[in-house]
């Protein structure tokens, strides 16, 4: 393994997507596209349900044991909990979850995405446009991995924290403009499912445990575990260390060989195989590791394709290298 830095690209690449053109036919053929594409139901929908029986025990633990020591190991697993779910729903946004397009999007709205108030069919745009701009000023996740606000140890703490980032996240996805999907709006479905979620989160766990129950069982662990969460392995799967500009000429796919721990907090359900996730979305999460086995056996140890080992690991190693950067990221022309 090594923290290694992609090799720039030809000039004619710069800020674009075409960048990883070679990557997407040369290592994959058809047959092996055709194969690790192809969809298995069963496994979403058996890994949906564990979790939300892990979440759910974790209710009843709280209901039946009302103490510190059961308040904090529940914020801990529903939010871990949550996480895979919420990984899951990254697959149904790509549709990769069933054939049908109606089952896709009603399986992964009710079931997941309406439970943190979102909606497949309308915050896809936002994620479809990461896919496809990635690099690009138009990539509505670039504040994710940019330097510009994680100068030094306050502002990057503020940023792992989701404070700092907390604003352009959910206009993006919620509130974007000039996009289809804010012309699309809310169907009565939508509405329906959205409210039925809150009503059954907000009334159950109030009356099960008490009004604290909603903000600190499921608001506070969505928000640290989830959101925090991903906004943290976005940056990581992203960031090179250089100056952006240069950054945005080499390949911004990164994937992480941490081990099952970091993975359950980080990465749930193979996401640490971003690189090949990133070259053939339409890959279901559970065929992500063949996937990558076979690029990495067909293209060696090439350079532009960066494994690093550990996700905290390279959170430091970061750090350490825009404090030793100073501002010279911040000069005009360079960021």
């Amino acid at each position: 393994m090594f923290l290694g830095i992609a090799q720039p690209v030809p000039q004619a690449h710069k800020y674009s997507m075409q960048t990883y053109g070679p990557y997407r036919t040369a290592p994959l053929g058809r047959e092996d596209l055709a194969r690790l594409s192809s969809l298995r139901p069963g496994i979403p929908v058996r890994a949906t349900l564990l979790h939300w029986v892990l979440i759910l025990a974790c209710f009843v633990l709280v209901s039946v044991a009302p103490a510190p020591w059961s308040v904090l190991l529940a914020i801990i697993v529903i939010g871990a909990n949550f996480y895979g779910l919420y990984i899951i729903g990254h697959d149904g946004l790509h549709r990769r979850l069933f054939d049908s397009v109606r089952a896709n999007d009603l399986w992964n709205d009710v079931m997941i995405m309406g439970s943190f108030g979102a909606i497949t069919r309308l915050n896809r745009t936002n994620h479809m446009g990461h896919h496809q701009d990635t690099c690009l000023q138009s990539d509505p996740d670039r504040h994710k991995y940019l330097h510009q606000g994680k100068e030094a140890v306050v502002p990057f703490a503020a940023f792992l924290s989701g404070l700092a980032n907390l604003v352009p996240s959910v206009r993006n996805v919620f509130f974007a403009r000039g996009t289809k999907r804010s012309s699309q709006g809310y169907s009565a479905r939508d509405i329906a499912i959205l409210a039925g979620w809150q009503i059954v989160l907000i009334g159950g766990l109030s009356w099960a445990i008490g009004w604290w129950a909603y903000p600190v069982l499921w608001l506070l662990p969505v928000y640290a575990f989830g959101y925090r969460a991903d906004l943290t392995r976005v940056f990581c799967e992203h960031s090179v260390l250089l100056p952006d500009r240069e950054a945005d000429e080499t390949l911004r796919l990164i994937t992480y060989r941490s081990n099952w721990l970091e993975r359950l907090f980080f990465a749930p359900h193979n996401m640490n195989f971003h690189a090949v996730h990133h070259l053939w979305p339409g890959i279901p999460y559970y065929n992500l590791p063949d996937a990558d086995q076979l690029v990495r056996a067909r293209m060696g140890n090439d350079p532009r394709l960066v494994i690093r080992g550990s996700y905290v690991a390279y959170l430091l190693t970061y750090l350490r290298w825009r404090l030793r950067a100073g501002t010279t990221l911040a000069a005009p022309g360079v960021t």
